[in-house]
């Protein structure tokens, strides 16, 4: 039963559409409905400025990592790294908006700081560098995350890292194909670029 209900509150948590809330809350938006319509960072960036913006990153890490370390407290790192995917799946496809949600890179990197530190600054260091030279964020987020089992394999981490490792960059990249498909034919928007 403690199982069920970490997993629950790990989705729960993941849920919480923190850009829907803060663009409702600063600028009387439904988020969903400007720029790419995504309830994550890069449209809340785009759609309602870099301040809150910052607060749907902090809002999105932070549920990342609650949802880990509640799984700590409570139980055990299979449960931990089950939460950490289900605070992905939550945010992804949260029940409070109709199961259309946000690509999970934030709340991923949230679970994975929580279980992986470093691992997790492998990540952001290569998101870093890549939207850097590239000025692409989604380019980023599919090489960071791409690192994540990669990195985990070669550290020869616990298999339930490994797990998470490989699932939790699945969602991800999985939740990006627009994105590399529009990388692939060229029409993918860098940062700061004007539609």
């Amino acid at each position: 039963m403690k199982i069920v209900l970490l997993l629950l509150a790990a989705y729960f948590l993941g849920g919480i559409p923190w850009a829907y809330l803060i663009a409702k809350w600063t600028r009387g938006i439904d988020i969903r409905q400007y720029g790419s319509g995504n309830v994550g960072f890069t449209n809340a960036l785009r759609t309602i400025g870099k301040g809150p913006a910052v607060l749907v990153l902090i809002g999105d890490i932070g549920k990342g990592i609650l949802a880990v370390l509640l799984a700590k407290y409570f139980g055990n790192p299979t449960i931990a790294t089950l939460s950490g995917l289900m605070v992905v799946v939550g945010h992804n496809y949260p029940l409070v908006l109709g199961f259309r949600g946000g690509k999970g890179a934030a709340a991923g990197f949230g679970a994975l700081l929580a279980l992986l530190p470093f691992e997790a600054l492998l990540a952001v260091l290569v998101w870093g560098i890549t939207v850097f030279f590239t000025r692409y964020v989604s380019l980023g987020t599919i090489l960071g995350a791409f690192t994540v089992p990669i990195a985990t394999l070669i550290l020869q981490e616990d298999i339930n890292y490994i797990a998470f490792g490989v699932l939790g960059a699945a969602f991800v990249i999985l939740k990006h194909h627009s994105n590399i498909s529009r990388l692939f034919k060229g029409t993918e928007r860098k940062i700061g670029e004007k539609k």
